[in-house]
């Protein structure tokens, strides 16, 4: 996954933009300043139902640019969309996470409440493409 290329926009919108990589099976979030409550709610239903329906593998959540994220969204993540989205085919999900330390806190608890539920593999990523090499690479299976 050297690269970013043939996207499909799926929705640009002043608080997200979201993309589609479809040789990539890549779904990218790319967040962008505060998203009130039922937007963020919006962006990660749409997402999932994307996910749902396009049997997608790969997440890149680009929070850099994403603020705060409210308890009861953060409460809402943890107990109703993340069991949902653990129920799909993804395998892997890079974050890029936020500059705004309330964000960081909020996401770091989220992946902290949900850890032993995990389905796919998580990593952190300072650089995008060291992101998209990450999900990019094939894993080893055993038979």
């Amino acid at each position: 996954m050297a690269e970013v290329n043939q996207s499909c926009i799926l929705m640009d919108e002043e608080f997200l933009h979201m993309d589609f990589v479809p040789d990539q099976s890549l779904i990218r979030l790319q967040w962008k300043g505060h998203a009130r409550s039922g937007q963020y709610r919006y962006g990660l239903e749409r997402a999932l139902a994307f996910v749902r329906g396009h049997d997608v593998r790969h997440w890149l959540a680009d929070l850099r640019g994403m603020t705060a994220i409210l308890q009861e969204d953060e409460h809402w993540a943890n107990t109703v969309w993340f069991p949902q989205l653990f129920g799909t085919g993804l395998e892997k999900m890079a974050i890029l996470p936020s500059r705004d330390y309330f964000n960081q806190t909020s996401v770091q608890r989220s992946f902290t409440a949900v850890d032993g539920q995990l389905t796919f593999q998580v990593a952190w990523f300072e650089a995008e493409q060291d992101a998209l090499d990450w999900l990019g690479k094939a894993e080893a299976r055993s038979a």
